[in-house]
């Protein structure tokens, strides 16, 4: 039997720190000699823009970590499914490097950052697996590669478990 993988809600967080490009105008631009850069940083600025469309960056509140974000989207993507977390085979939580507070270098990812996520939704199911994908910035992508095979393996095959995965 073939089995396939259907994303049948999502959540989200945007964090509501807005920091346009402008913010960047008094800042030093250097290449990857190490160089800085002789053009303008208005021109550098225009040039980054329209070369990426990004005109503004969203940065998570000092008071917030990776865990907050992630139950915030997850709870959201239980609402969208309109579901309830108790049903989650797996609970995927790909980041960078743990919850890292404002003003501190200490990372921390024990518990894995899915465990405190499970916990944020009570969910109580002692089947439900928490794993954390540490991965950098693809991470995401990597997380749904991991459920995807999860799903394909067989390992995952009643329809409830299917609807059921959730990456965050």
């Amino acid at each position: 039997m073939t089995y396939r993988t259907v994303i049948a809600a999502t959540g989200s967080h945007i964090p509501t720190v807005v920091v346009p490009n402008e913010h960047f105008l008094k800042h030093d631009f250097h290449g990857p000699d190490q160089k800085r850069i002789n053009k303008s940083n208005d021109e550098i600025l225009r040039q980054f823009e329209s070369i990426t469309g990004i005109r503004e960056r969203r940065y998570v509140p000092d008071d917030l970590v990776t865990t907050d974000i992630a139950y915030d989207a997850a709870r959201k993507a239980l609402q969208s499914w309109g579901k309830h977390g108790e049903e989650l085979d797996y609970i995927i939580v790909a980041h960078n490097f743990g919850d890292v507070r404002a003003g501190s270098l200490r990372s921390d990812l024990v518990p894995a950052l899915a465990a405190r996520v499970k916990n944020r939704l009570e969910i109580e199911n002692p089947r439900t697996v928490a794993v954390d994908v540490v991965f950098g910035c693809p991470g995401w992508l990597q997380g749904v590669i991991f459920a995807d095979s999860m799903i394909r393996s067989g390992e995952i095959i009643d329809m409830k478990t299917v609807a059921g995965l959730a990456l965050l």
